[in-house]
């Protein structure tokens, strides 16, 4: 008896795992920058992709890495700003696993890129930081729709903190499944 439940418990996971596939997603990532920030630059933008893991009913692991090109204002002629967020999370949906409304948190890191042009004279800094994510979104059967909270802690004591709000769009593949 014990061998038959065990079996059938098998088969039930096995399917269930073979309903649900690895998805690839290419798109575009966008943040709006909160605080100081807002002060610099009015959007960042870029390409970004991401991949995601169905471990179990509603709940992917999730991976996203995006390059923004940050839309500089004009007071800030001859300085350019690059961010590389990469974060790892989790995903839950509401309804269906990988189709809805969802919730998901990252955590990871941001490497920001900042140059400055004067008298033909450059200098370039790169500082990477700790930031972590909360928000949601909606997915579709080929489309991703996200839109996050993001902080990036550059520094221990809080005060030199930045935030944006994030938005992705994302086209999806399934691979491997």
């Amino acid at each position: 008896m014990k061998k038959t439940l065990l079996s059938l418990a098998a088969v039930v996971l096995a399917g269930g795992l073979m309903a649900q596939s690895n998805q690839l997603s290419l798109g575009i990532d966008a943040g709006i920058p909160l605080g100081d920030d807002g002060d610099l630059y009015s959007l960042s933008i870029g390409p970004a992709a991401g991949f995601e893991f169905p471990v179990g009913d509603k709940v992917g692991l999730t991976a996203q890495l995006a390059y923004q090109f940050a839309l500089m204002k004009s007071e800030f002629e001859g300085f350019s700003l690059t961010l590389l967020p990469i974060q790892a999370g989790v995903k839950y949906y509401f309804t269906e696993n990988q189709l809805g409304p969802y919730a998901h948190g990252q955590i990871g890191v941001h490497s920001a890129t900042a140059k400055v042009e004067f008298f033909g004279i450059s200098a370039t800094d790169t500082q990477t930081d700790l930031s972590w994510a909360i928000g949601g979104g909606y997915q579709l059967e080929k489309l991703d729709i996200g839109l996050r909270y993001n902080m990036i802690s550059n520094g221990g004591d809080g005060v030199d903190n930045t935030s944006y709000i994030g938005l992705r769009l994302g086209y999806l593949l399934s691979i491997g499944g």
